[in-house]
């Protein structure tokens, strides 16, 4: 079984390439290649009354995942990635069914517990791994991180939530470095 499955792996990254891959052609006839595995998934979920996550396309966000991809120290420059995060109701229905107001709040946290501000002044430490072991960076989440007003007629309260990663200063331990912890959103009622 291992065998075969090992097999598999390396006749998967053969035939889809693997990145980085070949060198840049530097004669006639020859070619340079790249490529990297691919696969399309959905699963489908029940509607319902209870509170979710979705993105710009209305889809449930299983995980804030923002990929700066690989950063080469010395040579990138800043990285910055933007989402879009909605809190809404599963059934895509108004919030309230009469006169009610709510407050919405989104805030995100650290694994510890620890408030990443959404302005900016407090960063999500990524820890190093592998080589990298025991080395960090700093990365800086932007979200809308006050009290929103929200009526009984509104369908979606929505954020844009901007991860960004300065320049890697040349000399950087090489590896890969990850932050984690939670998005979350609270709708209080008044």
């Amino acid at each position: 079984m291992k065998k075969s499955l090992l097999a598999m792996i390396i006749l998967s990254t053969a035939a889809f390439g693997a990145n980085p891959g070949g060198k840049v052609p530097t004669a006639g006839q020859e070619k340079g290649e790249v490529g990297v595995p691919m696969e399309v998934r959905v699963t489908v979920l029940p509607q319902g009354p209870q509170l979710v996550l979705l993105d710009e396309n209305d889809v449930l966000i299983n995980k804030l995942t923002f990929d700066h991809g690989s950063m080469v120290a010395g040579l990138s420059k800043k990285s910055t990635l933007e989402k879009e995060v909605r809190l809404a109701r599963a059934d895509g229905k108004a919030f309230g069914s009469n006169a009610e107001t709510y407050k919405a709040k989104f805030e995100a946290k650290d694994l510890n517990g620890n408030a990443i501000a959404g302005d900016g002044s407090k960063n999500l430490t990524l820890n190093g791994h592998g080589a990298a072991s025991g080395k960090t960076v700093d990365s800086t989440l932007n979200y809308r991180n006050d009290e929103i007003a929200v009526t009984a007629k509104d369908k979606m309260v929505m954020t844009k939530v901007t991860s960004i990663i300065d320049a890697i200063p040349a000399g950087k331990e090489p590896g890969l470095y990850v932050g984690s912890g939670t998005f979350n959103a609270t709708l209080t009622m008044d």
